[in-house]
């Protein structure tokens, strides 16, 4: 009898399981539940796919958005949920039990705040086979917290079957706690450089980050941990520009009974010379991108680049541009020698009653060599790149091209201080340089290749040295990618066209080229330079009429597909001579010709990642001016090994140094300068072949 009774008993439990599931409760899930906020079970609940992010409330008040952040076991990040799986109110520590989460609807995109507790959401839990949990309204169970915008945004409802919309739960012990004792020598380095960098918990194996800002690095933090957890301190990367240090934290090990102080030791790096002129996003989650600088006839360095409310490119909204300048005219690189950021193209995103105003992005500029005048040029409007269509409008689809603006940077001798101009719209004094003698036109949509433009040390035809730049074009039907270059005689009031515009984009000087670049080289000649993975398209514009802008493009060449010279030159500890071939990533990057030395700037890992510059000599034959024999010969000067994309790059105002703006992580991405000192050999070469080419250059 016993033994039947025990398997009636094991059936009935199997028959009662079988209908508890059938009828929707989670029994998985009563061990994170409580029946009253004062009796209540403290739980840290992580995103399932984004295991280093957790549900966190920053601000107790009513009104405040719950949003998701670096899993650190705060007290921020402790809640109690009150009911039962299938009807429970979310409390939060810190808030105690007068206020509780609240959403503002049931639809995709509602917000999660904190409300009184009598205006709470009624949630319900499900538990899926990996162990996760979707917390919906009770109501609209098809809907669960979710990410809403990517890791660290605000959490907000979406539809429950998407994986960033599932969470794991865990009870934390907050009887006993890790303490982390920053010990922090702030005082040196850059003022730019306020982020330290991370340290990392982990837990059982999954990495939380808790972010170090030297504005608010508490004497002590303190940590509450899973229940029968193990855990290490490790340090995870630092910003440039400081150390860190975990004192004495073996890993995985238990917490004490009685709780554990680590001590994180933080200094300055004073030998480091990165600078963060912004991190991205910022406060309010914006990013910035697309770097270009340059120095002006009277010494300041200007750092132009993209601020994105939109998210994204031109095309999804408002872009502006900003800027900064060293108001130490690069002599001394303190943390006191960049002026705050000024908006010199604000967007207007929706608001806008004239479509060229809806954004500005991807700066192409260039400080005139005997004027303090900057010219900017600007992909502006509401069209994604590949989508126009000048001079095949219809009715349906109105002609809507990548639309241009310009504006210039004057510096007032008066006051002392620079002033831009307010932008302009020059799409219609470009285009038509596109269309033949039929009136047909090859190019649908366009913009300059961001980053410096090139101007000539030589020819000057008027009052301004010829300047250059080359633009990013599809064609117009195909949507083929192709590349022209561009040329003015009046600092950028008109262009023209540097050759030939041809049949089709198989005769444009870069067939199936990216976003491209132009420099001038020693006899006058114009090197395109256009992006690709592996390498570089390059292709040399020769002139047979200076004036006349006459003469004939060589013919692209792929940099990496060149035959390597039978012979390389072993330099010990720096990099062989070699082609100009890199890995497999298909970036942004800048050509820059100082004296007789050419440089090129771009990420060269497989992804876009560890940005170098690399340097080769050239030649005072012109006849050695061809794309093959430019790919040829080049050695490498490493600049960072963390992931990393476009970059821009001028010469320093002591003729010796190059100054380098590039993106880098973190974020999508932050924008980092560094003054590159060159080795003795490259800076005499630089500065003494560069004269013609440095105005601002002391010549003793």
């Amino acid at each position: 009898m016993k033994r039947t009774f025990g398997l009636l008993s094991v059936l009935l439990c199997v028959m009662v399981s079988i209908e508890a599931v059938a009828q929707g409760a989670d029994y998985g899930a009563e061990r994170y539940l409580s029946e009253s906020f004062k009796n209540g079970i403290p739980v840290h609940i992580s995103n399932n796919r984004d295991k280093g992010y957790a549900i966190k409330l920053n601000n107790a008040a009513a009104g405040q958005p719950v949003n998701s952040g670096s899993a650190a076991y705060e007290k921020s990040e402790i809640w109690y949920l009150v009911g039962n799986a299938d009807e429970f109110k979310m409390f939060s520590y810190i808030a105690g039990n007068k206020h509780a989460l609240k959403l503002t609807g049931t639809d995709s995109g509602s917000e999660a705040i904190m409300a009184p507790a009598d205006e709470a959401t009624l949630l319900a839990l499900k538990r899926h086979e990996d162990g996760s949990f979707t917390i919906s309204p009770k109501e609209t169970p098809g809907m669960s917290f979710n990410m809403f915008g990517g890791a660290g945004r605000d959490i907000r409802l979406y539809m429950s079957e998407d994986e960033g919309g599932r969470w794991n739960i865990r009870t934390v012990d907050t009887s006993r706690s890790l303490k982390l004792r920053y010990n922090a020598a702030l005082e040196g380095g850059f003022d730019t450089n306020y982020k330290i960098g991370s340290i990392s918990l982990v837990i059982d194996g999954n990495r939380s980050d808790i972010p170090l800002d030297k504005r608010n690095i508490p004497e002590v933090g303190e940590y509450f941990l899973p229940v029968n957890c193990k855990f290490g301190v490790e340090r995870g990367k630092a910003f440039h520009g400081w150390n860190i240090e975990i004192a004495n934290c073996p890993a995985e090990q238990e917490l004490p009974k009685n709780g554990t102080e680590i001590t994180v030791n933080i200094a300055v790096d004073k030998s480091n010379k990165y600078q963060y002129l912004y991190y991205s996003p910022d406060e309010q989650g914006i990013p910035y991108r697309i770097p270009a600088i340059v120095t002006t006839a009277n010494g300041y360095v200007f750092a132009i680049n993209d601020y994105r409310p939109c998210g994204s490119d031109i095309g999804f909204g408002e872009v502006d541009l900003v800027m900064r300048h060293s108001v130490a005219a690069g002599k001394a690189w303190d943390g006191h020698s960049w002026t705050e950021p000024v908006k010199i193209a604000d967007g207007l995103g929706n608001a806008a009653t004239e479509t060229w105003k809806v954004g500005f992005g991807d700066p192409a500029v260039v400080a005139d060599r005997e004027r303090n005048e900057i010219l900017v040029m600007s992909v502006c409007g509401n069209r994604v790149c590949w989508h126009g269509n000048y001079g095949a409008g219809t009715k349906e689809n109105p002609e809507n091209p990548n639309r241009m603006a310009r504006l210039r940077i004057k510096f007032d001798e008066t006051t002392g201080k620079w002033e831009a101009t307010q932008p302009e719209e020059v799409t219609y004094e470009i285009y038509p340089l596109f269309k033949d003698e039929n009136g047909k036109a090859h190019v649908g949509s366009m913009f300059i290749g961001a980053g410096r433009m090139a101007q000539s040390s030589m020819i000057k035809v008027g009052e301004y040295y010829r300047i250059y730049c080359a633009v990013w074009a599809v064609e117009t039907g195909s949507y083929r990618h192709h590349n022209y270059a561009l040329y003015s005689d009046d600092f950028g009031e008109t262009w023209h066209l540097l050759g030939e515009l041809g049949n089709d984009y198989n005769d444009s000087p870069a067939p199936f080229g990216n976003e491209p670049k132009c420099e001038e080289l020693p006899d006058g000649s114009v090197l395109l330079s256009s992006r690709k993975g592996n390498g570089r398209y390059y292709n040399v514009f020769h002139y047979t009429n200076f004036e006349r802008a006459e003469g004939y493009w060589d013919g692209a060449v792929a940099t990496d597909k060149v035959a390597e010279p039978e012979y390389k030159y072993n330099t010990g500890d720096k990099f062989d001579m070699q082609n100009l071939k890199f890995g497999n990533n298909d970036t942004n990057g800048e050509i820059l010709r100082i004296g007789n030395i050419l440089f090129q700037s771009v990420p060269t890992g497989n992804r876009r990642s560890d940005v170098a510059i690399f340097y080769r000599e050239l030649s005072d034959d012109p006849a050695t001016y061809t794309p093959t024999e430019l790919s040829k010969g080049w050695r490498r000067i490493d600049i960072t090994d963390r992931e990393s994309a476009y970059s821009s790059m001028c010469i320093l105002p002591d003729g010796k140094s190059i100054g380098l703006y590039y993106e880098e992580e973190p974020g999508g991405y932050s924008m980092v300068y560094v003054p590159v000192e060159l080795e003795e050999s490259i800076a005499a070469a630089v500065y003494w072949n560069g004269m013609q080419r440095c105005p601002f250059c002391n010549n003793d």
